[in-house]
């Protein structure tokens, strides 16, 4: 494996030597630490970028708010339609850089959920909000899978999310809590696993991890507050399969962490354990408040300090 070379290890070395400052600096240069003038170039580049897409996208939609009374409907529908294919065909045919591309088909996917907005207003289709959502998905699917973009991803799994449960709230309105919480967690965990193999192949939009994270946090958020929903309704609601999903969820992910030295896993799964027994015992509470109060005050200061002081250890364990 390759050493791990850091501002940190550097320092030290420099330190206990007769290392020139300006050796240490084109070393640090080297090694990636300082940004050269072509990374600055590069990050200036995406970030310009990105800001004119989403200027172009608020431009369009600013427009059709302010214009909507004195446009036909034809005119409406045409204007964008011509914009996606426009930009689509300019994806397809364009020798441009990959990172120019994907950007502009993140765009084209928001502009997908404004012709469908536009479309709905016109005619008054009267459809539910997770009608809307689930053709917003359908549309882009094909886009998502062939860019393997990460922000395409979370746009992807942001409206997965939203039409579920828009679902639930207007359809399936005679499902529990739990039932929504724990689909959420297996959609949310699903697409973590996904992307935890796709990164072992070293995908070059997946190596920053920044992705996993925001699946990670939104997996173990739902699961966590489908125990707590569990804990305050008297422990009903399918609560055991909630369990059976923490369980084997959380191990799996403490193990993976452990696997790969991912402090993440290791942070955010004990945290959840903590919110649980807190509230746990805040529910126990009801009968003596004070004490258990008390009790639940002094676990939780406790708890968060020992989950500190591992994670720090581990770390210097790992990375020196």
């Amino acid at each position: 494996m390759r050493p791990l070379l850091t501002r940190e290890l550097l320092y030290s070395i420099a330190r206990h030597s007769n290392w020139r400052a300006s050796s240490i600096e084109a070393r640090f240069r080297s090694a990636g630490i300082y940004a050269s003038t072509r990374n600055w170039a590069a990050f200036v580049r995406l970030l310009l970028l990105g800001a004119g897409v989403s200027f172009l996208v608020a431009g369009v939609l600013f427009f059709f708010a302010y214009n909507w009374a004195d446009m036909h409907k034809v005119l409406k529908l045409g204007l964008l339609q011509a914009l996606l294919l426009s930009i689509t065909a300019f994806v397809l045919l364009s020798r441009r850089s990959e990172s120019v591309k994907n950007m502009l088909l993140t765009g084209n996917t928001v502009l997908v959920g404004v012709l469908f907005a536009v479309f709905g207003q016109i005619y008054q289709t009267g459809a539910n909000a997770y009608d809307f959502f689930m053709g917003w998905t359908c549309c882009v699917v094909l886009w998502v899978a062939v860019a393997n973009y990460a922000p395409l991803w979370l746009i992807f799994m942001a409206l997965a999310n939203t039409t579920l449960i828009l679902y639930v709230n207007q359809v399936a309105t005679h499902w529990p809590l739990a039932v929504l919480l724990d689909l959420l967690f297996l959609m949310n965990s699903g697409a973590l696993l996904v992307c935890e193999l796709v990164a072992r192949k070293e995908v070059e939009h997946l190596r920053s991890r920044w992705l996993q994270r925001v699946l990670g946090l939104a997996a173990v958020t739902a699961i966590t507050v489908s125990l707590i929903s569990g804990i305050y309704g008297s422990m009903k609601d399918d609560w055991g399969v909630c369990l059976l999903l923490a369980a084997v969820g959380f191990a799996a992910g403490i193990w993976h962490g452990r696997r790969v030295r991912d402090l993440f896993y290791l942070s955010v799964i004990p945290f959840s354990g903590i919110v649980v027994v807190a509230s746990l015992l805040v529910r126990v509470a009801d009968k003596a408040p004070e004490l258990l109060l008390l009790v639940a005050s002094v676990f939780i200061i406790g708890s968060t300090t020992l989950l500190v002081r591992n994670i720090i250890r581990i770390n210097h364990k790992w990375h020196g």
